[in-house]
């Protein structure tokens, strides 16, 4: 109806089984159609800050995996407790284990 509120579900976006088969619920970096993403939103609704937090993830996580290369989760994954949403997936806390690289 027209003037009334629209949701987007961004937990839903690149999950269509038609695109990626048996492994669309799945977080796969290996992914083809990974620049297919709506991550950041899409045509006049893209992130400004999209060009930022991808330096960011270009220059952090490198850090971090160099700095600690044996960085491990402390508990087992499946204890982990999802951040009850319908927006956004995630977890509450993830606690790792930081030990420094020689």
């Amino acid at each position: 109806t027209k003037g009334e509120a629209i949701l987007a579900s961004y937990a839903g976006a690149s999950r269509d089984p038609k695109i990626h088969g048996e492994t669309a619920d799945r977080f796969d970096v290996h992914r083809d159609t990974k620049d297919q993403h709506v991550a950041f939103g899409h045509g006049a609704h893209h992130c400004l800050g999209a060009p930022l937090a991808r330096m960011e993830a270009a220059i952090a996580l490198p850090a971090l995996f160099e700095r600690f290369p044996n960085l491990r989760l402390a508990t087992p994954a499946t204890e982990l407790t999802p951040i009850g949403s319908f927006i956004s997936n995630g977890h509450t806390s993830l606690p790792v284990v930081l030990i420094a690289g020689e």
